[in-house]
């Protein structure tokens, strides 16, 4: 089987292909550590490259049989050229333009945890199929929605959490012993910037929000258009809604703008108080598409409501 058919196999913790699967993981704080630790559990060949490794998380890694190479990473390892791996999965702090990245996107295939993670999902199963995400991005508070939407679930009766960007490691999370009914799961522009749009590794969220844009992270992701367009991947491939700020013209753009499976609806919020009696949100459905609705193939475009309204009628929230 070559590389590329391997790496499509990939699809569940169960796949065999993990087995000896080459991989090198660049960088080595939670989230690194995280990935190398699932990948050693997943039984892959596991090299981690870091130029400031914390010392615990080298001794673990030594325990539980990964190699860790200590080395500057603005220039590119010898070591990761000599072990030319299947995939290279880079931690969200490395930007795009540094050496070791732009020369993983050339030689091999380039993943994100998060990709990773979603790929193995199914480790553990508390119903019928794998835990549904919920993914939450935005300039600012997308830190406090996250903790605000994973409450809500927890209050229905749902056993939630709240990962990700947030603090928690979303490969922690899916390996989780006792499972979750749903996985918010905040996204940074950096984790966006390396996830998949398509294949077996895009993330396929139940419901998708940007809560607003502003110019951030310029000099990581190289211009504001860069930045933009890793943020609207947040709404790609959604299942059910995409959530926008009707306040925010960006982020109306973003959801009509992306590609989202058929019968999904775009909400829009505003920033004001809702007023008795009014609706809580203004939502209208997606350009639906002729054939039936199958997760991740029958898509179409996501078309928000006109923002305008006449005088004298109620701001939606």
């Amino acid at each position: 089987m070559s590389t590329s058919s391997r790496l499509q196999s990939l699809d569940s913790w169960y796949s065999e292909g993990w087995k000896g699967l080459n991989v090198a993981v660049l960088g080595l704080g939670a989230t690194g550590f995280s990935v190398a630790d699932t990948l050693v559990e997943l039984g892959s060949a596991v090299t981690v490259y870091s130029s400031d490794a914390p010392s615990d998380n080298v001794d673990l890694l030594d325990v539980i049989g990964a190699r860790v190479v200590q080395t500057p990473l603005d220039t590119v390892p010898a070591a990761l050229q000599e072990q030319a791996p299947d995939v290279v999965i880079v931690s969200p702090g490395l930007p795009p333009h540094n050496a070791t990245v732009e020369w993983s996107v050339r030689n091999s295939t380039v993943w994100g945890d998060i990709e990773l993670a979603w790929r193995v999902r199914d480790k553990v199963v508390r119903g019928p199929v794998a835990a549904p995400w919920i993914t939450i991005t935005g300039t600012n508070g997308k830190t406090t929605t996250t903790q605000l939407t994973t409450a809500m679930y927890e209050a229905g009766g749902l056993r939630a959490v709240a990962c990700g960007n947030i603090g928690v490691p979303v490969l922690d999370v899916v390996r989780d012993p006792d499972g979750y009914d749903v996985l918010v799961v905040e996204l940074s522009s950096h984790q966006l910037h390396y996830m998949a749009t398509s294949g077996d590794g895009a993330v396929v969220p139940l419901a998708s929000a940007c809560l607003n844009i502003a110019d951030d992270h310029l000099e990581w992701h190289g211009s504001a258009a860069a930045y933009r367009a890793a943020k609207a991947k947040v709404y790609e491939r959604t299942v059910m809604a995409c959530v926008y700020n009707t306040a925010d013209d960006v982020t109306r753009d973003m959801v009509q703008d992306a590609d989202v499976v058929e019968g999904c609806r775009a909400v829009g919020f505003t920033p004001g108080c809702p007023r008795r009696g009014t609706s809580a949100s203004s939502r209208t459905s997606c350009a639906t598409a002729p054939s039936t609705r199958t997760v991740g193939t029958a898509r179409s475009s996501c078309r928000p409501s006109p923002t305008s309204r006449s005088p004298g009628s109620p701001a939606r929230t």
